[in-house]
């Protein structure tokens, strides 16, 4: 989950915010050094970490900690597993959900994710059964 109102880049953005090529980044494992920011999700397929993390890291700076346990906010960025688990449906359910227009992903460095707002309301007002008309 990407927390409401931050702002995340994937390694090839974190290695220009450092000022290198992303393959120094990936030879030298910046991102698994000592100091170098979480990402949002451990174990992601694509980690994707916190920019004003990463600027802090770059800077020298006391990394600034953002919000995590319960807090829910409406426009977190949930990413497919996670809005899948939500809304109670396989993943691959959600993908053809996509596809279908029935949930609107946001492309984050090429990973979709989605509203948790968005889902909540489709939780609430799920729609007919079935393929949408048309298809």
């Amino acid at each position: 989950m990407i927390p409401a109102g931050r702002d995340a880049v994937d390694g090839a953005g974190a290695a220009a915010i450092l000022g290198m090529a992303y393959s120094t980044f990936r030879n030298r494992r910046i991102a698994s050094g000592d100091g170098f920011p979480q990402p949002f999700k451990e174990g992601a397929r694509k980690p994707l970490y916190d920019r004003a993390q990463v600027e802090a890291f770059r800077d020298g700076r006391r990394l600034p900690s953002w919000p995590g346990g319960m807090h829910k906010h409406p426009d977190d960025l949930l990413d497919g597993p996670e809005a899948a688990e939500l809304l109670g449906i396989e993943y691959g359910t959600l993908r053809r959900y996509g596809k279908e227009d029935r949930v609107r992903a946001v492309d984050v460095c090429g990973v979709p994710h989605y509203r948790r707002g968005d889902l909540v309301d489709r939780l609430a007002a799920p729609g007919s059964p079935g393929r949408p008309r048309g298809r």
